[in-house]
């Protein structure tokens, strides 16, 4: 949060004295819109704004936006002090504060309250700086005061003792004071439930399970309490109890929305979809208006693969203009897998900002590059706004890997190059810039690459696998590629592609026992075509060519246009 933004500017700052003057309801209007949810017509004094008063007040504001803390605290504390002008206590509190200058705001707290009694906002900071210092009795103290003269209601109530409780980092203390207040009040419903959440946030799963029930003895039917006891129950690795209860609760309140709501989305985060679709659907017949089930109704449909349910829900919250930039998003990844690209890439172009921004920006680029729009693509990513240097890393990645799926090897190596320029020794480019050089036939640049980001990250995976199988395909090093490979697959046992590579290393060493073992198994995993191709030529050079024939046969009518299988076979065959 900026000071300027958080605080009043110097020139309102110097007309709320120039209104202090003669009274408040003289004051310029921005004034009274500024205070008139926090301050509720205290007497003001009267202040003659001299010279010396308008230039502390200039220092004030100036130190504050320059972000010199110290100077702003001590010239708004002085400033308080010597008026006695409650709006500008207030101020000084809140410059304080933000300073984190605990004690001279904790001096002018107690000011505030006593110059505006009937502040409930400077009750509440108040109350956070005892609970801060330690001073329970006066933080509960204050806090009576607070729920006193706070809305009456359990719901506005509990709301308030939580924002004001919930959000310091004592939690032990915020659960003391919370726990003296119950055992004054131990009537009072909201109390109860602001202490089991609070004893939840604490790790007190007992105490918030017994107090929650103790709620729900009195008020059975109130919704937040029972969604409450769920997450006691989920905290205390019960699961599936926490399932079950808010499933009885839905049963005996199926009019309860806000319940269904909750076992809803309990349901999406236990793998149940299909279940909690059921229950959003149920809950938008009878909330049509509900943005938020309607969004999460879209995303469960497009998880089990309900499209066009998914599209009809992101396209109502996008006719009325909500969630533009996910829906647009979701919007084009629907379009995107029933391949009308164009719509994709228009839907794609709404997302403006948001976390899916980039992710449309690339998917676009790469549906101009399907669709053979290289140079679009291109142009498209580099006119993308990043707004951090991760995101500039991806907008690289991307454009080398579409240069690099047509061919483009020199172009690709070139946006690899310029960006590890920006981001030397980055393992990710390094890795990228590696793998165009081996389709460039540049053995060398790929190991230097390799053995860059291994340096950096003994355990790369990729980087092990990839050097390994390279320089078994490509060079007589076999025992080194056979040490790389080795650690790889003792990294990621169960990998498919490194079996393969374990099976190729094998079969160049003339270990062809030992390879088929690692590449049928490897072709269990996947039937992919490289394994197909490497499995069958080591069948071929056994002798077992029918064998060899019928796992190619095979894997072309998956793979038609593997070039890997088509250049084994076309070698083999000769």
């Amino acid at each position: 949060m900026q000071p300027v933004k958080l605080f009043l500017g110097s020139l309102l700052a110097i007309s709320i004295l120039s209104g202090c003057a003669t009274t408040s309801q003289q004051a310029p209007r921005g004034v009274e819109v500024a205070f008139q949810q926090a301050v509720m017509e205290p007497v003001l004094p009267d202040i003659e704004l001299t010279p010396e008063l308008l230039n502390d007040l200039f220092i004030a504001e100036v130190a504050l936006q320059r972000a010199q803390y110290p100077v702003a605290v001590e010239y708004y504390a002085r400033l308080a002090k010597q008026t006695q002008d409650p709006r500008l206590v207030e101020r000084a509190a809140q410059v304080a504060v933000f300073a984190r200058e605990y004690r001279v705001a904790m001096k002018l707290g107690k000011l505030l309250v006593k110059l505006d009694p009937s502040n409930v906002s400077a009750r509440q900071m108040l109350t956070a700086l005892l609970l801060k210092a330690g001073d329970y009795d006066a933080a509960l103290a204050s806090l009576e005061q607070v729920v006193q003269q706070s809305a009456v209601g359990e719901k506005p109530r509990y709301l308030m003792m939580m924002r004001l409780l919930g959000r310091e980092e004592d939690k032990s203390g915020a659960l003391k004071v919370m726990q003296r207040f119950i055992e004054r009040h131990p009537d009072d419903n909201a109390g109860l439930f602001a202490y089991a959440q609070l004893a939840l946030r604490a790790g007190k799963l007992d105490k918030a399970e017994q107090t929650i029930d103790e709620l729900l003895q009195k008020k059975p039917d109130w919704s937040q309490a029972v969604i409450l006891r769920t997450r006691i129950l989920q905290a205390s690795n019960r699961e599936l109890a926490a399932l079950e209860y808010l499933g009885q609760a839905v049963g005996h309140n199926s009019k309860d929305m806000v319940l269904r709501i909750a076992y809803g989305r309990m349901l999406v985060a236990v793998g149940q979809p299909e279940e909690a679709l059921t229950h959003f659907r149920k809950v938008l017949k009878r909330e049509p208006e509900n943005n938020d089930i309607l969004f999460a109704a879209g995303l469960v449909a497009l998880r089990i693969g309900q499209v066009d349910e998914a599209q009809g829900y992101f396209l109502s919250l996008n006719d009325r203009a909500v969630r533009l930039d996910e829906t647009g998003y979701y919007l084009g990844q629907i379009e995107e897998d029933k391949e009308n690209y164009s719509r994709a890439i228009r839907w794609y172009g709404t997302v403006g900002r948001g976390g899916n921004y980039l992710n449309a920006q690339i998917r676009s680029a790469l549906l101009y590059a399907r669709q053979g729009d290289v140079d679009t693509a291109r142009a498209h990513l580099q006119a993308a706004q990043p707004r951090s240097a991760g995101q500039q890393l991806r907008l690289y990645l991307a454009e080398g890997e579409i240069l690099r799926d047509v061919g483009h090897f020199e172009a690709a190596m070139a946006v690899y190059d310029h960006a590890l320029n920006e981001s030397p020794n980055h393992s990710e480019l390094l890795y990228a810039r590696a793998m165009v050089a081996e389709k460039l036939g540049r053995i060398d640049w790929l190991e230097r690459d390799l053995l860059s980001v291994l340096e950096r990250e003994p355990d790369h995976v990729d980087a092990l696998n990839s050097l390994g199988y390279t320089l078994a395909d490509r060079t007589n090093r076999l025992d080194e590629a056979y040490g790389y490979i080795k650690r790889a697959l003792a990294l990621r046992p169960e990998s498919f592609y490194i079996m393969d590579s374990m099976g190729w290393v094998l079969y160049r060493q003339g270990k062809l026992a030992a390879a088929l073992i690692y590449l049928k198994k490897a072709m269990q995993v996947n039937p992919d075509s490289e394994v197909a191709a490497h499995l069958g030529e080591v069948l071929w050079v056994k002798g077992d060519k029918d064998g060899a024939r019928d796992i190619w046969h095979k894997a072309l009518e998956l793979s038609p246009e593997s070039s890997a299988l088509l250049d084994t076979i076309k070698r083999l065959e000769q």
